[in-house]
């Protein structure tokens, strides 16, 4: 069995555990995802608020990505102290030093290329219905459905960076 599969297995046998993990992570990716299909949406340029209204979506990108991140850190940080054991037994099983931390790595990587995936599809979905309550909320004419691939490219570039560095820090302490 290779490293991988095994890191995979390991996922998938412990799916309770890491069912709150990736729910948590799959709404913070569509958040992330509406809202940068809201930002990105052409009939904000014909709107004289349209600046505006992109700012405000820009900072609340930023404000949605930092919690994200700190959250993502967190819950990894909570889930080596409750693996503990099981990161010991393994080392007593012959690990060397640097296998507990790729599997870590791993894990966390899996969960976060799922929780994209699943964040994004969901955020297609549900953006009809956000674009309908935005354009209301800022007095718009309402926003017809709008596929950006510049949405699904920030959020995807976004969060696998943010499970990447999340992984880097939980190896690296």
């Amino acid at each position: 069995m290779s490293f991988r599969r095994f890191a995979f297995l390991n996922v998938k046998r412990n799916a309770r555990a890491y069912a709150a993990f990736f729910l948590s992570s799959g709404f913070a990716v569509t958040i992330f995802f509406i809202y940068a299909m809201f930002m990105f949406h052409p009939d904000f340029d014909k709107e004289l608020l349209g600046d505006s209204v992109r700012m405000g979506m820009q900072a609340a990108e930023a404000v949605v990505f930092l919690f994200s991140f700190l959250f993502v850190l967190y819950s990894t940080s909570a889930f080596l102290k409750a693996r503990s054991r099981e990161l010991g037994l393994l080392t007593l099983l012959g690990a060397t030093g640097g296998q507990p931390n790729r599997l870590i790595w791993l894990e966390n990587m899996a969960i976060g290329a799922a929780s994209i995936v699943s964040g994004i599809a969901a955020g297609v979905v549900l953006s009809k219905l956000f674009l309908l309550y935005g354009a209301k909320v800022i007095e718009m004419k309402p926003l017809p459905f709008y596929w950006s691939w510049q949405a699904a490219l920030l959020t995807v570039a976004a969060f696998a960076a943010l499970f990447m560095l999340v992984s880097l820090f939980t190896s690296a302490f």
